[in-house]
């Protein structure tokens, strides 16, 4: 089986805030079981940057699936937009300063930014899908845990929003991930995560695909 991957950082390894090393990753833990993978990650990256690398693999019939893993990004409660950031990233010393001030769940509330909008979303779900003429699925958001509500109020009801969309497509089953499945930052994935995603995906290989 050959697999062509467009994630996150949700399939790179991490130093922190725990280690999860390279070769405890799910797509270097497909490569174990004998798969070839083409992986193309992009660490922050939203689903409409992951579908521009679909650019160089349009016109390619080299692969037996294509699997996306993203949406946190997309659908995360953000205090500025991404140029709001730059500019203020570029302001010397004071920067900084607006930058801490800003941070705050009130103003998150207030500004009610995403990223990625559920319908843009929506698009670029079924960009993806008209993308390639082998299955495209994808692996839906990591359900967050009442300490990420804590942390980041209204998390869990634009996760759920989210996957919505993506489980009106073909999608990896992920209602059972077990909760030392994430890093103490809610988010990425601990070496059990990463072995749970890459057995749910060799089944459904082994099931859906000759």
């Amino acid at each position: 089986m050959k697999g062509l991957l467009f994630t996150d950082s949700l399939s790179l390894p991490r130093s922190s805030p725990e280690l999860c090393t390279h070769d405890n990753t799910w797509p270097e833990l497909l490569r174990k079981e004998s798969f070839a993978i083409c992986l193309s990650a992009a660490g922050g990256g939203t689903i409409r940057t992951l579908h521009k690398q679909t650019f160089y693999f349009k016109e390619n019939t080299y692969f037996d699936v294509v699997i996306i893993q993203c949406g946190i990004v997309d659908c995360a409660p953000r205090f500025a937009k991404p140029w709001e950031l730059k500019v203020l990233q570029s302001i010397p010393v004071a920067g900084k300063f607006l930058l801490q001030l800003l941070n705050r769940t009130w103003v998150r509330k207030i500004r009610n930014i995403s990223y990625t909008k559920p319908s843009q979303f929506e698009h670029y779900l079924n960009a993806f899908e008209s993308s390639f003429n082998c299955p495209v699925w994808f692996i839906p958001i990591i359900p967050a845990s009442t300490a990420y509500e804590q942390e980041l109020p209204g998390i869990q009801a634009r996760i759920a929003r989210y996957n919505a969309l993506i489980m009106q497509h073909k999608h990896i089953d992920l209602s059972d991930f077990p909760a030392e499945g994430i890093m103490s930052d809610h988010h990425h994935l601990t070496a059990i995560g990463h072995a749970y995603i890459a057995r749910k995906i060799i089944d459904k290989i082994r099931h859906e695909l000759p």
